[in-house]
């Protein structure tokens, strides 16, 4: 994709041809990977769940690898194919792919985790109340009744698949190619109503899609302004990173 001189989004969609989606399309396309990985879930649970074995195995492991970056990914592949893109190249599909330089991830990466860290510590009790309220956690009752020799190996995996493979399969996948093709009818607001869309797909933690839709505009505008997702990437894997530091404590201090 050849580089926009203007640095415009608007003026980088035109150039790219790239038609916005119809508003059932949108959410279909928002919402269906999440829907897809929490049936799995539930269904790896109910069919495979053992109480010997930690239960990342199945929702962080099992479908991450499986369903949810398959799910995503694949399709952005597929509809590469059909354009005939050679190799691995997503060009036309991902569209906010412009390179940045070294000096400028200083910039933009502090950018966004400043304030997404601001906002999701000023609404953290706000979140709190909201699981107290709604009470919800379908992970709850699956619990190990003891040690188990694979919780380590399974932790690690989680770790890596959870914050590196996700957090770039999802930026590719929502921001680099969803977003971008945000429909009309959302005018000025499409990021706003990006954000919203992309904190309903996490439905396995409702308690969060407020802070989720609020925090992830810093990452949302950055991606657009800079016409390139490679930002957003790096803090998306940090942020995931950071959220598995209580359980690498947990794990460590275990005996």
């Amino acid at each position: 994709m050849r580089a926009v001189a203007s640095g415009r989004p608007d003026r980088a969609l035109v150039e790219t041809g790239v038609e916005p989606h119809s508003l059932g399309k949108c959410l279909i396309f928002h919402l269906a990977p999440g829907i897809v990985n929490m049936a799995a879930t539930l269904l790896g649970f109910a069919t495979f769940w053992n109480p010997s074995l930690p239960r990342e195995l199945v929702f962080g492991v099992f479908t991450t690898v499986f369903v949810l970056i398959p799910v995503q990914i694949g399709y952005l592949y597929y509809l590469a194919k059909k354009r005939r893109n050679p190799g691995w190249s997503l060009e036309g599909i991902v569209v906010y792919d412009q390179p940045v330089s070294w000096s400028r991830y200083f910039i933009w990466v502090p950018a966004i985790l400043v304030p997404t860290a601001i906002v999701f510590t000023a609404l953290e009790p706000i979140s709190r109340q909201l699981e107290a309220f709604e009470g919800v956690n379908i992970f709850a009752g699956y619990q190990m009744t003891g040690e188990s020799e694979f919780a380590g190996i399974v932790l690690i995996a989680h770790i890596v698949l959870g914050g590196l493979f996700v957090p770039t399969v999802e930026e590719l996948y929502f921001r680099g190619y969803l977003l971008p093709r945000m429909p009309s009818q959302f005018g000025r607001f499409k990021p706003v109503a990006h954000s919203v869309l992309f904190a309903l797909y996490h439905i396995d933690k409702p308690w969060l899609m407020p802070v989720r839709a609020l925090g992830l505009l810093p990452l949302i505008y950055t991606t657009i302004h800079t016409n390139s997702v490679r930002p957003g990437i790096v803090a998306h894997c940090l942020v995931n990173l950071a959220n598995f530091s209580d359980a690498i404590s947990r794990r460590i201090g275990s005996p």
